[in-house]
């Protein structure tokens, strides 16, 4: 398009987009403004900022080009200053609380692919035991039968322990990490690692079938397995996100579909570390208690709920720096 069709296409953009950042140049900043003006102003500064990119890039007239830098410039203190106002405690409540489940959220696919390998695994390895109980040494390190043997005793018993909780929060955790970490190698490590975690379930469960001791089994695993199999998916989910990247990055050069996938993987991987530290003090200090099962299954229901509504459950943006019902009771 030609410069005068460019200006009269663009400029009631930029008119409001200036009108936003009049209202916010004041001593309260971005807290002057209400939700709509807010949340325009951030598709507004996106606009604004392309268009400054296109007029720089198409060599149009230095009023057009300094106009617009002088727009986007004063747009971004405001942004800079909301941003940097925030005390850290805010900052990380405001991640937890909004910006980790709504990116979540927003890669769902991910992590019902996730959950769909673990499930894979989990089907597969219980008909292979359950038809073969030999072949639960296909899934079962030599390490942990011991641990076999006492759950088919149905006399598994873990002391309450600080000590033990933590060593549970640093392993699951590092299976979440791993799961993150071997993505980019086009998703093969990650895929196995999420099959192998449901293939163990799915091989114990068979088990229990066998012994009849699935009354004693799951009270003593759903109560810390629901956020620990949960976070770990979502691990999982990071390294798909970060393999599928790498293959099919779609309408970006793949270095920056990979980039991009990898900032939001971390994301999500810090977002796990509450259902991990959570899934820890459980199970080293309440799953195997000698309290009644259906109190256990009781308490595993209720949590599995309570996390899944705080991953899942759409939540609005919040105003960014706050006071949304002082600045709305100011609304023009």
């Amino acid at each position: 398009m030609n410069e005068q069709d460019f200006v009269n296409e663009r400029e009631a953009d930029w008119q409001e987009l200036s009108r936003i950042v009049r209202k916010a140049d004041t001593r309260r900043g971005v807290r002057a403004l209400d939700r709509e003006d807010l949340l325009r102003f951030m598709r507004l500064y996106r606009r604004v900022s392309s268009d400054l990119a296109y007029a720089s890039a198409h060599a149009l007239s230095e009023d057009i080009v300094s106009y617009l830098n002088g727009l986007v410039g004063r747009a971004q203190a405001i942004l800079y200053e909301s941003e940097t106002s925030s005390s850290p405690l805010r900052s990380v409540l405001h991640f937890y609380n909004y910006e980790f489940p709504a990116l979540l959220q927003r890669r769902c696919g991910y992590f019902l692919a996730a959950l769909t390998i673990f499930l894979i695994g989990v089907g597969l390895a219980y008909w292979m035991v359950i038809t073969s109980p030999p072949r639960l040494n296909l899934f079962i390190p030599k390490e942990f039968r011991a641990s076999v043997r006492a759950w088919k005793s149905g006399k598994i018993a873990a002391p309450p322990s600080a000590a033990f909780s933590g060593k549970l929060m640093t392993h699951n955790f590092q299976v979440a990490i791993m799961a993150y970490a071997t993505g980019p190698a086009i998703c093969v490590p990650t895929t196995y690692l999420l099959f192998y975690n449901g293939a163990v379930l799915g091989a114990m469960s068979a088990l229990m079938t066998e012994v009849h001791r699935h009354a004693t089994f799951w009270p003593g695993i759903l109560p810390h397995g629901i956020a620990e199999i949960t976070a770990t998916l979502i691990g999982g989910a990071a390294g798909l996100m970060m393999g599928v990247a790498l293959l099919l990055p779609g309408p970006y050069r793949r270095k920056e579909a990979f980039l991009q996938a990898g900032r939001e993987g971390v994301q999500l991987l810090l977002g796990t570390i509450p259902l991990f530290v959570f899934a820890g003090l459980i199970e080293g200090m309440f799953s195997h208690l000698a309290v009644p099962a259906w109190l256990r299954l009781t308490f595993a229901g209720l949590n599995g709920v309570f996390w899944y509504l705080y991953l899942f459950l759409p939540r609005r943006p919040p105003i960014l720096g706050g006071e949304e019902a002082e600045s709305s009771g100011r609304r023009n």
